[in-house]
């Protein structure tokens, strides 16, 4: 393989696309873990469902912005997996059918090759098969009927979707929690109108309400998941020293917070003030969507001249 290949930007990828590469790929992978009674008791501490959501997303994304990026994913997922002692047979079928969705939603949506996929592929098989030494010449299976028919049934999965009403009903948020929610969305929408650039007070003031959202959230069976997202945003943002940091980098930064605001007043709006959700959980792609873009700005130290603010915009 070309050494250019690995070392230069694979792919571009539109804001659009990246909610939709969570949507179609990300998301139902982890339900497929999830679902598996084998898989799911290595994930099942919501601690780690949580970061693994958002690892998952992620080297998704990675793989097609910046191999490189996702090389360094790989070598700590690899790591997290031989920690767990997950069997290497348990690994290769559950990272092939991984990268089989991956390939075929590329194939789809961008205008890019089986072959071309393949080559880039083989750099992170080489990966795998030093960490997990399976018996066999390749460790990612590409024609495998067990793959194929476990990537169908994720295809034709029927999963029911519950409107804001039928949540509603189920009186699973108590009354002053729905309250707190709202109030919430407003101090969002108060903080927008308030604040244009970045500030220490914006900040502060947005990530007290992000912590306090999870709070509720983390409490409840239909957003644990989406608690835990937010938990783990604001242990990121607590991270960031914004003072020390150069005006486009602020930018950057309240550009990225004004999207996840946008989704936070967008979802309350729709699921618990006008309550005509069709799904409540419409808005979960979009919300590990911009916590992967924020995580992956971090681990750049937002600071890479070679990277422009369309770049990590999309």
């Amino acid at each position: 393989m070309k050494q250019e290949l690995f070392s230069e930007k694979f792919m571009k990828i539109t804001r659009k696309n990246l909610i939709k590469l969570i949507s179609d790929v990300v998301l139902p992978f982890e339900q497929k873990l999830l679902d598996d009674d084998l898989m799911a008791k290595y994930i099942k501490d919501d601690e780690i469902k949580a970061k693994h959501n958002i690892a998952i997303a992620k080297l998704a994304l990675e793989i097609i912005r910046d191999p490189i990026g996702a090389e360094d994913l790989f070598k700590e997922g690899a790591k997290a997996h031989n920690d767990l002692d997950i069997s290497k047979d348990d690994m290769q079928k559950y990272l092939s059918i991984f990268f089989n969705l991956h390939r075929q939603w590329c194939i789809k949506n961008f205008i890019i090759d089986k072959d071309h996929y393949e080559k880039l592929i083989s750099k992170f098989d080489a990966i795998f098969m030093k960490s997990y030494k399976p018996n066999s010449d390749t460790f990612l299976m590409f024609d495998s009927e067990e793959i194929d028919e476990a990537i169908e049934s994720m295809h034709h999965a029927e999963n029911k979707k519950i409107t804001a009403l039928e949540y509603l009903k189920y009186d699973e948020i108590l009354e002053d929690d729905l309250y707190t929610i709202v109030e919430l969305k407003d101090e969002c929408e108060h903080l927008l109108n308030m604040h244009e650039v970045i500030s220490y007070e914006y900040f502060c003031d947005f990530d007290k309400v992000i912590q306090t959202l999870s709070g509720v959230l983390f409490a409840t069976y239909e957003f644990k998941d989406v608690g835990y997202s937010l938990r783990n945003l604001s242990l990121e943002m607590n991270t960031i020293e914004i003072d020390n940091l150069e005006a486009s980098q602020k930018e950057l930064i309240f550009t990225l917070l004004f999207q996840m605001s946008e989704d936070i007043q967008n979802w309350v709006e729709t699921i618990f003030i006008k309550k005509d959700a069709v799904d409540i959980h419409y808005f979960d792609a979009s919300f590990l969507a911009n916590i992967a873009q924020f995580s992956i700005m971090l681990k750049q130290n937002v600071s890479n001249n070679s990277e422009s603010k369309d770049d990590f915009l999309f």
